[in-house]
Order: C-alpha cells, then sequence, then structure tokens
C-alpha cells in the first residue's frame, strides 16, 4: 500500500467526480499507471467502486473503463518493448522509473517463467511496469502476456472496484480495508502458482525420473 497521505489525496479527488469526467480521468489515470508513472493503480480502482457505489457512474461502467484502461497500459508498455528493443531503456522519459536494478531484477523474473510472471506482476506494484517492458524485450508471446495479464486483471480489478462499492463514501474504511487486501491478494498469488505452476512441473519431473528408474539396465 502507498504512503496514506497521497493516496487520501488521490482517492478523495477521483471519489468527486462524476459522469463522462469520472470515466475519461479514471481512464486517463489507469493508463499512466500502466505506463509506470507512481500513482496508486489500487486507490484509483477503489474510487472507480466508490463511485459506482454512490451511483456517481454505473457499475459495470466502472468495471469496463478500468479493464480497458489497465490492459490499454500494460500492452503498450509490452508491444514498445517488443518493437523497439532496448533502446527504450535509454529514452529520458523512462530513465528514471525503469533503473538497471528493477530491469535486472524483472528480466530475472521473466527469463524463469514467462507465463507466472506475466500473472503475478499484475500484483507487483514496484515491478510491474518494467517486468511488462522487459517481457516484450525478451520477445514474451504476446498471447502468453495478454493471456496471464488478461486473466489477473480480471481478479484484481473487480476485487479493488467491490472494496469501494462496500465502503461506499467513508474514504478511511476504505483505505483500512485495502491494506488487509494487499496481505489476502499476496496469499492468493502465492496459492495459485503454487497449484498452476510448480506443482505440475515438480510431478513431470518426478514421472520422468521414475520412469528413467525404472528403464532396465543394459
Amino acid at each position: 500500500m502507498e504512503k496514506t497521505g497521497l493516496a487520501a489525496t488521490i482517492l478523495g479527488f477521483l471519489a468527486g467526480l462524476d459522469g463522462t469526467t469520472a470515466y475519461l480521468t479514471i481512464l486517463g489515470v489507469l493508463l499512466a499507471c500502466g505506463l509506470g508513472v507512481p500513482i496508486p493503480e489500487d486507490i484509483t480502482l477503489i474510487a472507480a467502486g466508490i463511485l459506482a457505489g454512490t451511483g456517481k457512474i454505473s457499475l459495470f461502467g466502472a468495471y469496463a473503463v478500468s479493464y480497458i484502461g489497465i490492459m490499454a497500459g500494460d500492452s503498450f508498455l509490452f508491444f514498445l518493448g517488443r518493437y523497439k528493443g532496448r533502446r527504450v531503456f535509454t529514452w529520458p522519459v523512462f530513465r528514471k522509473i525503469f533503473t538497471p536494478e528493477r530491469i535486472e531484477k524483472a528480466e530475472l523474473r521473466i527469463q524463469k517463467n514467462a507465463r507466472a510472471i506475466c500473472f503475478i506482476a499484475r500484483f507487483l506494484p514496484g515491478l510491474r511496469s518494467p517486468i511488462f517492458l522487459t517481457a516484450g524485450i525478451l520477445k514474451v508471446k504476446p498471447s502468453t502476456f495478454l493471456l496471464q495479464d488478461g486473466f489477473a486483471a480480471l481478479i484484481s480489478v473487480p476485487v479493488w472496484i467491490y472494496l469501494g462499492q462496500w465502503a461506499g463514501e467513508n474514504m478511511d474504511e476504505a483505505l483500512a480495508k485495502a491494506k488487509e487486501f494487499h496481505m489476502y491478494i499476496i496469499v492468493f498469488v502465492v496459492v495459485f502458482v503454487l497449484f498452476a505452476f510448480i506443482l505440475p512441473r515438480l510431478k513431470k519431473k518426478f514421472v520422468r525420473q521414475r520412469a528413467a528408474n525404472q528403464e532396465p539396465h543394459s
């Protein structure tokens, strides 16, 4: 969770909007989040939920504009990296955001398991943008990226919007619950990765070893 002061300021501003202005602002902020601008994405989604809960925008509209904004920002970074390569890291606009340390961490994670990391990155605010950019540079398949990131967004978007809708205009309660939700999401991600990626690989390795041990020796 980001600093409470910044989170409260952004939440208060966004929650004061309505109608078309609210939709466009949410879309723009989420696009900026996807490009690595240090704006709390979860707070933006909570604000969308608050607006839906108070009737200032529709619930469907909150889901739709949030999902589109997130996927557009993520996809822009991925395809930018895919078609421009490592040159993007030298551009002035990205130089401060994508430090060598963050890029190195992103590369290590992507090289180990592209599918898993494209899914997990959606829940890692500090590494999300450089990981998506690096995934493009390392030529991860677009279908892999879009499916994994899209699936992760289908989880994160409803969770945060529901939290905002549940809190209503009680922003202090929303911020307090958001801290709890971060822990729940981390636990969920760990369990999902364990059952979807790690255990199947261990099972395959065990089967291969067992088959090798059962082969007759010459």
